[in-house]
């Protein structure tokens, strides 16, 4: 009974512990990212993120809300391309709100806010919004989805928009989902693996 882990193993671990950090160019312009295993796509960004940011519009003056942040992507690129608003980044994973924190603050961005949430649960009650991102995972179940597209409907101004990215597998569901709460859908782009889907509110 005198087993004992390999000692490669163990030298492994170690740098396992270690935090993850790369730049990577997000719309044309770096980020510096810091990550750690765990949290979703940790060495670099995802694709299904990329390619919802390159067909947002963004507003200069948007107050927008992550759904889901992981370490950040999405807010802070709001963040960056609509500087005159309040952008607000959210996720019920405590070690992804921690790391989107830091990369919030080591790339500059003060106009966030970012904390702990079960889909709105915590987010403040006045706070309402004119662009929502989500690269919503397949695995939360529809009823997760529709939690969040009501909520967020409840949520944004007349003619916001709720743009989302999903694997391919999901983009009739998207449809359907956001023609029954927003009465409208578009699909902005459909890829080999994902598909990006936008909703206003009328």
């Amino acid at each position: 009974m005198n087993h004992k882990p390999p000692a490669d193993l163990l030298a492994k671990a170690d740098r396992w512990r270690e935090d993850i950090k790369f730049t990577q160019d997000v719309l044309g312009k770096p980020f510096t990212f810091e990550t750690t295993w765990g949290i979703f796509s940790p060495e670099k960004l995802d694709d299904g993120s990329l390619m919802l940011l390159d067909y947002v519009d963004f507003l200069p003056d948007d107050d927008s809300i992550d759904l889901g942040c992981g370490y950040g992507v999405l807010g802070m690129t709001t963040a960056r391309e609509c500087p005159q608003g309040q952008h607000t980044l959210i996720d019920k994973d405590f070690m992804a709100v921690e790391y989107a924190r830091r990369n919030c603050a080591n790339n500059g961005l003060g106009n966030v806010d970012v904390h702990l949430s079960n889909g709105f649960n915590q987010v403040a009650d006045d706070k309402t919004f004119s662009l929502v991102l989500s690269n919503l995972p397949a695995k939360v179940g529809k009823e997760q989805h529709y939690l969040y597209l009501l909520d967020a409907y409840a949520r944004m101004r007349t003619g916001g928009r709720f743009y989302v990215v999903t694997i391919n597998g999901l983009r009739q569901f998207m449809k359907r989902a956001f023609t029954e709460v927003f009465g409208n859908a578009t699909k902005v782009k459909q890829g080999k693996t994902y598909t990006v889907t936008l909703a206003v509110k009328e």
